[in-house]
């Protein structure tokens, strides 16, 4: 789980160390963080990497729905893949630095607990070791082999905490105050916002706390709250409106309230110039080749996954290549390098590389490691991440982050064309951190446990 990835990270700081990498470990204070470099001089590059996993999703490389221990972690989103390429790009570009057929530095960013934290925010600041950065790259497992043009929402985390008067709820609740009743108001009043949002933004919540025994005012509750739009501009509106709701529940329950700001991020804007780069390198090397047994295994498990809706692909597909998508679409594998689809849309999720891309030029693919309809974070994908089918898949990756990287280190010109676009980009915006000054990472809140 997030900050919890000791083994995951101990090894990849191992296999860097013993290839010759001076690597930077605990950076911005996270235990599981770390930044390794190699050779020196102009252009640095950045690869990302990540390694944390989901809750309650350990499988087996089954068929089945078969836990290797039940309630465990695992890897649903294939971020044991998403890091492992990275590493092996990395080792393979060093090769190349050490034969003398490139100049230039690489920078590994191990970056944890993305599931649940903008931890690459947190690393850009406070923490400042995203500095003097010239091109970043990154990768993420998936369905479909094909650059990430798409973007994704910007997001808030926030805890809303309610203190009020506890009294017994028979005997004289006229003497409570009661927190829950706070959190319920709260929650109605973000209900009723919604209508008054623009329609792409999306408010997500939990109660995490809600009191103890229903004869009990409770006088602590608690609710946890997602924001999320399209433009960290519109998230920061948003955000402020909710918080007027919660002091309106405050009034009118006569508590206290407490707002636990966890993380914010920012809305993913990757580089053109990055990204045409990475899709040549794709076509160059063209998709995953995935063996007839790979094949007949992908059927069997797409047998388990809901049917197809492609209705997120019709906004991005255009008409006259939507006949050979949905051919493509309805194998267990997607076999094909797909050209750049969605430019100008949203993604619904939500992603720390985000504020990356903000701060340097940044490029992004995917690759297939999961079968066509498997749904994000599931059980289907921890399968797939643990066998030959996401290995295929992660082992491109390593490929086509390694030979993008190299064209970057050969070509000075490319790096100063990537950043004449960010800087053209960018021209009118400033990132400023979603983390206020004195903010204090919520290590202990993001990884308790929860019963």
């Amino acid at each position: 789980m997030g900050f919890q990835e000791y083994k995951s990270s101990e090894l990849l700081v191992k296999t860097l160390e013993e290839n010759g990498f001076n690597v930077d470990k605990g950076v911005a204070s996270i235990p599981t963080a770390f930044v390794a470099s190699y050779g020196s001089g102009k252009p640095t590059i950045a690869i990302l990497g990540e390694y944390d996993a989901l809750p309650g999703l350990s499988q087996t490389t089954e068929v089945i729905r078969k836990p290797l221990i039940e309630g465990a972690p695992g890897h649903g989103c294939g971020h044991n893949l998403l890091g492992t390429a990275g590493l092996g790009a990395v080792l393979a570009v060093k090769e190349a630095l050490d034969a003398g057929e490139v100049k230039g530095t690489i920078k590994y960013y191990g970056c944890p607990a993305e599931e649940v934290f903008n931890t690459k925010g947190y690393m850009i600041n406070p923490g400042n070791v995203f500095e003097n950065i010239d091109i970043s790259i990154t990768w993420h497992p998936g369905i479909i082999n094909g650059v990430a043009v798409q973007s994704n929402n910007a997001m808030n985390s926030v805890f809303f905490k309610f203190y009020g008067k506890t009294a017994h709820a028979a005997a004289d609740p006229y003497n409570g105050r009661s927190a829950l009743d706070a959190v319920e108001l709260m929650n109605v009043g973000a209900n009723f916002m919604r209508e008054h949002m623009i329609s792409d933004a999306r408010l997500h919540y939990v109660i995490t706390n809600g009191g103890l025994a229903p004869n009990v005012v409770p006088d602590k509750a608690e609710v946890h709250y997602f924001v999320r739009s399209p433009e960290r501009y519109q998230v920061d509106e948003l955000y402020n409106r909710l918080i007027n709701v919660a002091k309106g529940a405050v009034l009118m329950t006569e508590t206290r309230l407490e707002v636990d700001f966890i993380s914010g991020t920012y809305n993913p804007v990757r580089n053109d110039v990055v990204n045409n780069v990475i899709y040549e390198k794709m076509k160059d090397l063209g998709p995953p080749l995935f063996s007839k047994e790979e094949q007949s295994f992908a059927k069997e498990l797409k047998k388990t996954v809901p049917p197809p809706d492609f209705t997120g692909m019709k906004k991005i597909v255009p008409p006259d290549k939507w006949e050979k998508a949905i051919e493509n679409l309805k194998r267990p594998l997607f076999p094909v390098v797909s050209p750049p689809l969605g430019k100008g849309t949203v993604a619904a999720g939500s992603t720390d590389v985000g504020d990356v891309s903000w701060y340097t030029p940044l490029g992004e693919f995917g690759t297939a490691c999961h079968i066509n309809g498997s749904p994000g974070h599931s059980w289907q994908n921890v399968v797939t991440s643990g066998m030959s089918i996401g290995h295929k898949g992660m082992i491109k990756a390593a490929q086509i982050i390694c030979l993008t990287t190299l064209e970057f280190l050969n070509n000075p010109e490319l790096v100063k064309n990537a950043r004449k676009e960010f800087d053209n980009t960018f021209k009118d915006k400033k990132y400023i951190s979603p983390f206020q000054e004195g903010y204090k990472l919520p290590l202990q809140r993001l990884t308790k446990k929860k019963s």
